[in-house]
Formats: C-alpha cells, sequence, structure tokens
C-alpha cells in the first residue's frame, strides 16, 4: 500500500486515496452531480442527482432526498458552491452564470446545514461523508472549512480526516489591491456517522 499524505495536488488522486483508505465501497451518492468532475478516474455513483440534472442525472435537491430512505447510503459526497456575496454584485459577476453563487452568508449557512442534515439522515451508522468546501475571501474572510467541522459535529458526524488539494493555476483580478492570501487550495473533510 503506497503512502497516503494529507495535501495533494491531483484531485482524481485525493479521491482515490480517501476511497480507499476510508470508504468500504465505492461512493454510492452524489446529490449534487453537476457535470460529475469528479468521476474520471472513479467510479461513477449509482445514485446521481443535481437541482438542475444533466443528462443521466435525476432531479433532486441535496437538502431534501426523500426519495431515499433513512440509513440506506454507506458512502456519499458534497461538492456545494462555496462563493457568496461577489462584493453585493452577485447577479453581474461572471462567475455566477457557470458556477452556483450564493447570495450571502445566510444562504450558504443553510445550505451547509441542510445538506449535512440530510447526509446525517441517509447514511447507515458508520457511513462516510466526503465533503468538499474552500474558505472564501470577498472583503473579509470565512474560514468555511472550520464551520463546515462545527456543523458536521452538530449533526452527529465525527471529523475522522482532512485532505487539502492545492490548485496553484487558480484565476484572479490583478486589478484588485490584495489585502488577503489567496486561497490557492480546498479542503475534503471525511465524516463518520
Amino acid at each position: 500500500m503506497k503512502f497516503k499524505p494529507s495535501v495533494y495536488e491531483d484531485e482524481q488522486e485525493l479521491l482515490l486515496d480517501l476511497i480507499e483508505l476510508h470508504c468500504s465501497t465505492p461512493i454510492q451518492l452524489d446529490p449534487m452531480y453537476s457535470k460529475g468532475n469528479f468521476y474520471k478516474k472513479i467510479p461513477s455513483p449509482e445514485l446521481k442527482f443535481d437541482i438542475c440534472p444533466q443528462k443521466g442525472v435525476r432531479e433532486g435537491d441535496a437538502c431534501n432526498l426523500s426519495m431515499l430512505k433513512s440509513a440506506s447510503i454507506s458512502t456519499m459526497i458534497l461538492d456545494p458552491p462555496f462563493c457568496f456575496g461577489i462584493h453585493g454584485k452577485t447577479e453581474q459577476n461572471i462567475s455566477a452564470k457557470r458556477f452556483t453563487i450564493l447570495k450571502d452568508f445566510n444562504a450558504l449557512r443553510h445550505l451547509y446545514c441542510g445538506i449535512l442534515s440530510e447526509a446525517s439522515r441517509i447514511l447507515k451508522l458508520k457511513g462516510v461523508l466526503l465533503f468538499k468546501c474552500q474558505d472564501y475571501t470577498d472583503s473579509r474572510t470565512t474560514m468555511t472549512h472550520c464551520l463546515v467541522h462545527d456543523w458536521a459535529k452538530q449533526v452527529g458526524f465525527y471529523p475522522k480526516d482532512l485532505a487539502i488539494l492545492v490548485n496553484r493555476n487558480r484565476i484572479w483580478n490583478p486589478k484588485l489591491t490584495q489585502r488577503h492570501l489567496r486561497k490557492v487550495h480546498c479542503y475534503f473533510w471525511v465524516f463518520v456517522k
């Protein structure tokens, strides 16, 4: 078995290692599937939902998966949007046309608490949730990975592990005056019910 670090530059390698180390089954559920970018080297889950489904994906809200029984899933993954506010100009932002950008921090909190609560409901005892998140700076920094940790614990998850994915090629606006360190990484929490 190869050494598995806590910091990666390749998302596929990170996912393969997390699944091998922490999951007794492949990912069974992705309720925020989008275009399935996670599944280049790992098997696509049997259960794929999205609020705006693409071909081959069922419509579903990750906060309310009533079509799934409680304690019926062993492994799932969540990759929610992390941007909000965008200097109060979300509707005009060019990225808003490509990615979901939440209105404000309250919308982020509502979404994250909702998806964590629903994940807790549908996961079996000892079920594993992989949760991708990123800290975010608009005019101030939100340490989202810390909040996700706390919100997950509140609904009964044990934070078993944490991996960091570094992307040194992230875009940025050179016209802005930098007041915070540029976030070139995201987190993958491993939560166990």
